[in-house]
């Protein structure tokens, strides 16, 4: 069970970030909390940060925090003021935030496929 005070670590995700796809596409993102227990993570084409084209919600419920992208669904299985785990509920895959520094922040998602674990790192670089 988290607190909202938990989930106000969560911070650290805070601003606009762009990285790149595994595909090597330049990628842009935006974390917002618009409201005390929900951030909004959007997804842009580039770095005017205009029409968004994916998004999801991080949100506090019941003690629970739940990540939220169409129909897949993750719970907060670790959260501090640098680091936050997901485990699936409803998803191929674990994942992991890191805060690195101030203006870098690195995601790990890990998978099995073909009976082996895989893993995706990618960074991000805040902007602005």
């Amino acid at each position: 069970m988290f607190s909202m005070d938990d989930f106000a670590q969560l911070q650290f995700l805070e601003g606009r970030w762009q990285g790149e796809t595994p595909q090597g596409k330049a990628l842009f993102e935006q974390y917002e909390r618009r409201e005390p227990g929900v951030f909004k993570l959007r997804s842009f084409h580039d770095a005017s940060f205009t029409g968004h084209s994916d998004g999801a919600t991080i949100s506090f419920q019941d003690g629970e925090v739940v990540s939220q992208w169409n129909e897949y669904s993750w719970r907060a299985s670790r959260i501090a003021s640098d680091f936050a785990e997901f485990e699936p509920v409803n998803a191929p895959s674990r994942f992991i935030w890191r805060r690195v520094d101030d203006d870098t922040l690195e995601t790990a998602q890990y998978w099995t496929a073909e009976g082996k674990e895989q893993q995706y790192v990618h960074r991000m670089t805040r902007l602005g």
